[in-house]
């Protein structure tokens, strides 16, 4: 069930321990996010307390120097209790990806340390309202004046992005060239003039994240030394970000999905309808037989990308692939799960419902399942004619 041929002894153990820390500390309170949309402030700095959130990044800034594997096991495991939950988490990853591998020391000491213990929950800032998946074309611009830059734009769908402490924006600082050599990236913090948040979505998941519809950036006095990286670097540190978000990313919806199996397993063997327990008919262990397949994997996917990541590998194609089977495998199982347990799957007495909402988003967000195919079958055309 967990791949004990893929992880390793440690991993397995990590596993294990990781597991037992949500089903106590986290999986109680994620209801009270999703009902009450309320921001879970007090779970962030438990996972941050508990190095749960700087898995993969150095001690020396408050990390656990742990790999991307281990990242994705703990974004599965909080993801059995809430992918809205486990985005949150992982949100600050993204930005730490960053600003650990482009930024200065100085920003890596102020910024990850505080990020990592939960304190400072962080956003990525990319998406616009006419910008998605072709974000080269975004219209958020940063212009020099001295040593400091004015930031004037907008920005949408930014998970975390009411909440956060800390945004990682892309902006364009040349606007003469190619878009993807005239992006840079910016670190920026809440409460700075001209940054406010105009409004926040009603969503159907994902729901307590303070997922905002515009994130207006006001002619933002941006001090030099908050550029991150060079001029020019912002399109090549998105690109560098996106495969281990999307694995990341894949890892939430697996748990999400194992957890739904896990109850419609349990129910059908208990509920008995025609005289016998309902597993019996095959109508419903056929689902059960499609649904374990799909997880099991989407987890050998997910793992393969990491490893190779970790390796320094090309993982494009895997991740995609990883990406694309885990998203629209969760959709597809926890409805199923819903379909097995009838009714009652359809309330609140079950998370299978929360999880259903929230795993809808997974086909559209870090990449939708069309770009993720468009990426698959560009990189299988390069392996086989080549």
């Amino acid at each position: 069930m967990y791949a004990p041929l893929f992880y390793s002894e440690e991993e397995l153990k990590y596993r294990e321990q990781v597991g037992a820390f949500v089903e106590k500390e986290i999986a109680p309170h994620v209801a009270v996010m999703d009902r009450e949309d309320k921001y879970p402030f007090e779970l962030l700095r438990k996972l941050g307390e508990n190095n749960y959130i700087g898995v993969r990044f150095p001690k020396e800034y408050g990390g656990a120097g742990k790999n991307l594997v281990c990242e994705t096991i703990v974004n599965e495991q909080v993801g059995r209790a809430s992918i809205a939950m486990a985005c949150g988490r992982s949100c600050v990853s993204y930005v730490a990806h960053a600003i650990n591998a482009y930024g200065t020391d100085e920003q890596k000491k102020k910024y990850l340390p505080l990020m990592f213990e939960g304190e400072w929950p962080a956003s990525e800032c990319v998406t616009e309202a006419y910008v998605g998946s072709d974000a080269a074309r975004m219209k958020t611009v940063a212009t020099k004046k001295g040593d400091w830059y004015s930031l004037k734009g907008e920005k949408r769908f930014q998970a975390n992005g009411g909440a956060a402490k800390v945004l990682l924006v892309y902006a364009i600082t040349d606007t003469s060239v190619d878009p993807r050599k005239g992006m840079s990236a910016f670190i920026l913090e809440k409460g700075w003039d001209g940054l406010y948040t105009a409004r926040q979505f009603d969503t159907l998941g994902y729901r307590g994240l303070e997922v905002v519809s515009e994130m207006v950036f006001k002619n933002v006095k941006v001090p030099q030394a908050n550029l991150l990286g060079k001029e020019g670097d912002g399109w090549k540190m998105l690109m560098s970000m996106l495969n281990s978000e999307r694995v990341i990313v894949a890892a939430a919806f697996i748990g999400a999905a194992q957890a739904c199996l896990e109850i419609a397993v349990k129910y059908s063997n208990e509920r008995i309808a025609f005289h016998q327990p309902i597993r019996k008919w095959e109508g419903i262990n056929f689902k059960i037989a499609d649904m374990t397949t799909t997880i099991e994997s989407a987890r050998f996917l997910c793992i393969q990308a990491a490893r190779m990541i970790d390796m320094g590998l090309k993982a494009d194609k895997e991740v995609a692939m990883s990406k694309l089977v885990a998203t629209e495998g969760a959709f597809k199982v926890t409805s199923e799960a819903m379909q097995i347990l009838g009714g009652i799957g359809y309330t609140t007495d079950y998370p299978i419902e929360r999880h259903f909402r929230d795993a809808r988003l997974g086909l559209l967000i870090a990449g939708s399942s069309e770009m993720m195919r468009l990426i698959i079958q560009r990189e299988a055309y390069k392996e086989m004619l080549a």
